[in-house]
């Protein structure tokens, strides 16, 4: 064989190799803290999404100032992605009671369902030959956030009405003391 002829077979295979992918660069904004990392989950298709095969990637970028970017050269097809706030660095989106993350969370195409998953449709986007952008911002589920307030609140109306038992009782010990009671 001569080299004259491997060049063009070698360069036909090159450029077909670049035009079946493309970089997929994801900015991730919405962290309450730069504790941990940002955990990015990437699907290829609706069977991924659902949960009815393995994803296709699974990975984890720093934070830092409330920002994570993760770029990444990929096969052309079409994805969809979930990011979230690993902020104990555990690899998973904790869900302690009744399955509701307690980390804040975020999807392509800045979707967003507090129950259960947006369609993939409303997730999905497509990298091919040119660079795709997503962004995303991660915030707490909405009942989650709900029950955080009412927690405080709870503590709140607990302090307020332990303070209130305390002055009546301050009230009352000083009354005793003011009719000679404290003989």
């Amino acid at each position: 064989m001569k080299p004259t002829f491997l060049l063009p077979a070698l360069a036909s295979i090159v450029f077909a190799t670049q035009a079946q992918s493309g970089d997929l660069e994801i900015d991730i904004t919405g962290f309450p803290t730069d504790d941990g990392m940002a955990r990015i989950v990437l699907m290829n298709g609706p069977e991924e999404y659902a949960g009815k095969s393995p994803v296709t990637l699974t990975d984890t970028v720093p934070i830092v100032d409330g920002k994570a970017r993760w770029v990444k050269s990929l096969p052309s097809g079409r994805y969809a992605v979930i990011a979230h706030h690993d902020g104990n660095s555990n690899d998973e989106l904790d869900r302690p009671v009744f399955q509701l993350p307690v980390e804040a969370y975020g999807y392509s195409n800045r979707a967003w369902t507090s129950f259960g998953l947006p369609d993939f449709d409303e997730t999905a986007f497509t990298v091919g030959e040119k660079a795709s952008r997503q962004s995303i911002t991660v915030r707490y589920n909405a009942i989650y956030s709900v029950g955080q307030m009412l927690l405080v609140a709870m503590a709140a109306l607990a302090a307020l009405f332990g303070g209130a038992m305390m002055a009546r009782r301050w009230r009352s010990s000083a009354v005793s003391l003011a009719k000679g009671g404290g003989e």
